[in-house]
């Protein structure tokens, strides 16, 4: 539903704030709004463009899709005491662009990370390479303190993790050796510092020339030369981002942010072939995944 008519029905609608019109950011919104009807019990969801945004009246809740969008209600928030006290979700960015752009949010400020929980990465990496033991991962600054956890969530499925560290660009291409030297499977993150297009479509050729096979987070790194990927569609963000706003609106009720619940398995199979690799059906290991934990 699109229109500003809920502003006089009493009850504030939700302002859903799109970064632009792609079919990406209208595949999220349907999503969002075919869930919404039953779970907000009437309660309207108003979309808007950044050019529509309106400084006044506030609405109940503002839903925030991709980062200009979310920029542009960050300045807002800082110009307006009023809106700084609107609650804020974000979705279709990632950890690190969130917190880029939010570096202290309040409480009532959260998103929906486009992030996959990285247990979800190597289980998929167990279950779609079994023969492939250790793991390789490249850490920028927003990254770095994953580190012991993504080590443990790997030492419980029976993976050792090799990492790389990179704190700057011209780093990125001597760790990337350095892991390729010792990995069998490579792990791309969502990571500004070493997620650049550039820097990925490198990465990309040069494990393929190592023969190693890349798991991303993206199917634009698959369609690119990565083995598998493991990502939200734009319908799953829509969905999730509905189902985090349960009533009653308020900051006092606001979720916290979270990574992505809902997820895709893709697989180049062009890229497996040529590896040598015989990766399960996608079904396959979507169903297996599911059922790890717990989901039905």
């Amino acid at each position: 539903m699109t229109g500003r008519g809920a502003w006089a029905a009493g009850e504030a609608p939700v302002w859903v704030l799109l970064s632009d019109q792609s079919p990406t950011y209208n595949e999220v919104v349907s999503a969002l709004q075919a869930e919404w009807r039953p779970a907000l019990r009437g309660r309207e969801l108003v979309v808007l463009s950044a050019r529509d945004l309106p400084a006044s009246p506030l609405p109940s809740a503002l839903i925030t899709l991709g980062s200009a969008a979310t920029q542009l209600a960050m300045a807002r928030a800082e110009a307006s005491p009023e809106w700084a006290r609107v609650p804020m979700l974000a979705g279709l960015l990632p950890r690190d662009g969130f917190n880029a752009i939010w570096k202290r949010p309040p409480a009532w400020v959260s998103a929906a990370w486009l992030d996959q929980p990285f247990e979800r990465y190597l289980e998929l990496i167990r279950r779609a390479l079994p023969r492939l033991n250790r793991v390789g991962v490249l850490l920028g600054p927003a990254t770095q303190g994953l580190r012991p956890a993504l080590a443990k969530a790997a030492a419980d499925r029976g993976l050792q993790l090799v990492v790389g560290s990179v704190n700057q660009a011209d780093e990125m291409y001597p760790s990337l050796r350095a892991v390729l030297a010792d990995a069998e499977v490579l792990l791309v993150l969502p990571d500004r510092t070493v997620g650049d297009p550039t820097a990925l479509q490198n990465t990309l050729i040069t494990a393929y020339r190592q023969r190693v096979p890349v798991v991303g987070y993206s199917p634009a790194l698959v369609k690119s030369g990565a083995t598998l990927g493991l990502y939200a569609s734009p319908a799953q963000v829509g969905r999730q981002l509905a189902a985090m706003l349960k009533p009653p609106i308020a900051a006092s009720n606001w979720p916290a942010s979270r990574p992505a619940e809902g997820f895709t398995v893709v697989v180049n199979e062009q890229v497996s072939r040529s590896l040598g690799l015989d990766v399960p059906d996608v079904t396959e290991l979507t169903e297996a995944l599911r059922r790890q934990e717990g989901l039905r």
